[in-house]
């Protein structure tokens, strides 16, 4: 039984933040739409290249990685993202970095449910619907909830990017929806 992983970028303190120059249509990410002829894409951040981690925060909130973490993602999951090529500006010079817009995109609360009995001292019984979340990315390592927007990773992706110590991200474990509602 895969579990399931919570994407958690992890907060970098004030001015590592990367700042888009680009008007971007949020909406198409939160959806999973497929950018067409994406164009290049800039991105600033005052901070140097050998210093950015592997996932960077930046003010649109979508996932925005490293070459490294692009071919990490894109070795597990090929058919789940989109990588949207970033020209980063630091104060060491230009850096190439990627959004990436994760295609699947599910209600997770809605894909694994389980109907169970729970008794309570000894005659009494109430009736409860859990969520479990083990499993429920079906064929996807890597998976957007629609509602929250959350980013769902399989335990298989989480550790094979630890294993490679990327870095401005950490999963967190859960087993049922309502931990994180």
């Amino acid at each position: 039984m895969d579990k399931v992983r919570v994407w958690s970028e992890q907060p970098m303190g004030k001015g590592w933040v990367a700042t888009c120059h680009h008007q971007i249509d949020r909406y198409r990410f939160t959806t999973g739409e497929w950018f067409l002829n994406a164009s290049l894409l800039a991105f600033s951040i005052e901070q140097d290249a050998d210093m950015l981690p592997d996932v960077l925060p930046n003010e649109l909130n979508i996932p925005l990685v490293s070459e490294r973490m692009k071919r990490a993602l894109e070795r597990l999951t090929p058919f789940s993202i989109q990588c949207l090529r970033v020209q980063l500006k630091t104060r060491s010079g230009l850096n190439n970095y990627y959004l990436i817009n994760i295609l699947a995109v599910r209600r997770v609360e809605h894909l694994h449910k389980t109907e169970i009995f729970r008794t309570i001292r000894k005659r009494q019984v109430y009736f409860m619907t859990e969520r479990i979340v083990s499993e429920s990315l079906g064929p996807h390592h890597i998976l957007r909830d629609e509602r929250t927007n959350r980013i769902f990773l399989s335990n298989t992706l989480a550790r094979y990017l630890e294993q490679l110590a990327v870095t401005g991200v950490h999963f967190g474990e859960i087993n049922r929806m309502e931990e994180i509602i």
